[in-house]
């Protein structure tokens, strides 16, 4: 089951469904696709009765993959230079505010893992590149002349909600995964990552079909479809027909792919977005000409936050917890603790 969108009034919702399929030709995307190693709401808690344990030290020890150098970034510099890498500064401030909550948290519980398990850094990025975080010199660069408006709407966002982070029954921060645009409904963490989360259950996200890069198209001729399927590992034995090559294909209720049969063999969405370079596993195939057609809808693994989902919540007027309460599930608001620990 799909949880609807409660603050769209039917017409409005018509209106952009049906303006989706001429928008979505545009070109564009967003490098938003977190998600940990570790795969009804309860009242919103605020102030120092809801303070969470989620960190014991205000940095990020992020170690470069290309150097091997451990770098330690202030809390609040990395939620600035993780949110600039995460999202357009022109999203609105209620949609910057609710990606910084929800990269804070899903990055507070990958430092609560790496520590308990006594890691010598949080998390690895090849920040050198512009991975994951963007320095104020990165940020320069990327944004030239828009660099202090850009700068200013990252920043404020950030100082508005800084240290807000979404718990668990046990005051844990959960697993606030986020992609950039659904193929217009999220999806159940168990039916992407095959384990079941309560914090992350399908949501319609309309607003999602409007967003520049919703539909690509990727064309592959039947050596080349051969080829790319085998490169999965699993020894398939195809028709000799092309038209014949692909079986059943079963999907979830969001649209995602989770079983495609071809060759003999059982190939997950995921598999197949992967040997395919595709953007999503929210596609169709058609075989026309000797070329088997993807038409791929959404850009990234369509758990979590929709970016693209929060930006039109925001322009019609959510605040950012009402977008996080629409993507996420069962959890509260927390503050989380600083507390800094003398080096």
């Amino acid at each position: 089951m799909i949880r609807p969108l409660r603050h769209i009034a039917l017409p409005l919702l018509c209106f952009f469904l049906m303006a989706a399929l001429p928008l979505a030709a545009y070109a564009g995307g967003n490098p938003g696709e977190r998600k940990s190693s570790a795969v009804s709401s309860d009242e919103e808690k605020t102030g120092s009765s809801a303070v969470s344990d989620c960190n014991t030290e205000n940095v990020f020890r992020i170690k470069n993959t290309s150097t091997g150098i451990i770098s330690e970034i202030p809390d609040k510099d990395f939620c600035i230079g993780a949110l600039a890498y995460e999202m357009q500064p022109s999203f609105g401030s209620e949609a910057l505010k609710a990606q910084t909550v929800a990269l804070y948290t899903f990055f507070c519980r990958k430092r609560n893992i790496a520590r308990e398990k006594g890691q010598d850094h949080d998390f690895a990025a090849d920040t050198g590149k512009g991975e994951i975080y963007l320095s104020d010199d990165l940020l320069r660069k990327k944004w030239g002349s828009q660099y202090d408006t850009s700068i200013k709407a990252i920043k404020t966002a950030v100082e508005a909600v800084f240290g807000e982070i979404m718990t668990d029954s046990d005051g844990d921060p959960i697993d606030a995964c986020y992609h950039a645009i659904s193929g217009g409904a999220t999806e159940n963490a168990a039916d992407v990552f095959g384990q079941d989360d309560p914090h992350l259950i399908a949501a319609a996200s309309p607003f999602d079909t409007l967003a520049p890069g919703y539909l690509s198209v990727c064309s592959f001729s039947a050596e080349e479809f051969r080829s790319k399927l085998s490169s999965v590992g699993k020894s398939i034995k195809l028709a000799d027909d092309p038209s014949d090559y692909i079986g059943e294909i079963l999907r979830t209720g969001s649209g995602t792919v989770t079983k495609l049969t071809a060759g003999g063999q059982s190939f997950s969405g995921l598999e197949i977005r992967k040997a395919f370079s595709l953007r999503s596993a929210v596609f169709d195939i058609e075989y026309k000409d000797n070329n088997f057609i993807f038409t791929v809808r959404g850009y990234g693994h369509g758990v979590g936050l929709s970016q693209w989902g929060a930006r039109g919540m925001a322009q019609q007027g959510s605040d950012h917890r009402e977008i996080l309460r629409h993507y996420y599930s069962d959890f509260s608001f927390s503050v989380n603790r600083i507390k800094s620990i003398p080096h």
